[in-house]
């Protein structure tokens, strides 16, 4: 009876464990338009190696090859592009960003880029390639909200 309850409670870990896991790998070419838009807008000549699905929000996440990180909504908007430390292209910081957050950054960090962007409901996150890095939050229309430390 040990037995039985021990292996019981193993697979029972097991398969809590395993679950807790909800990405599903996709295949790119099956995601939503919007998303093969922004990819080839902004990342033309750069491979996607990794698509994933979630139940939850953001409902896709892309690697490329380049290092770059992007997650999507279900509706296929874009919610967070990450660098990973590199500096976002320009042409995609000019076609998903407010000018005035652009600005902001430009005139009170001149010496800094945008290394990550995430859009939520309130606003903008971005974080800037600082030492430390630095997280400002902005608005829907762009204005500065809070801004300190990041990672």
């Amino acid at each position: 009876m040990k037995k039985i309850l021990c292996s019981f409670m193993v697979l029972f870990a097991w398969v809590a464990m395993s679950s807790c896991d909800d990405d599903k790998r996709v295949d790119y070419q099956y995601l939503p338009a919007a998303i093969h838009q922004f990819v080839d807008n902004y990342f033309a000549d750069v491979q996607v190696l990794k698509a994933e699905e979630d139940d939850d929000e953001p409902r896709y996440k892309l690697w490329l090859s380049n290092g770059f990180e992007l997650k999507f909504y279900r509706d296929g908007g874009w919610q967070e592009v990450d660098g990973n430390l590199q500096v976002l292209p320009s042409a995609l910081q000019i076609g998903i960003l407010p000018g005035n957050l652009l600005t902001y950054t430009a005139t009170q960090y001149p010496d800094a880029g945008i290394v990550e962007v995430s859009r939520y409901s309130w606003g903008y996150q971005i974080e800037l390639n600082t030492a430390p890095v630095t997280e400002v939050k902005f608005n829907n229309d762009g204005e500065v909200t809070t801004t300190g430390g990041g990672r």
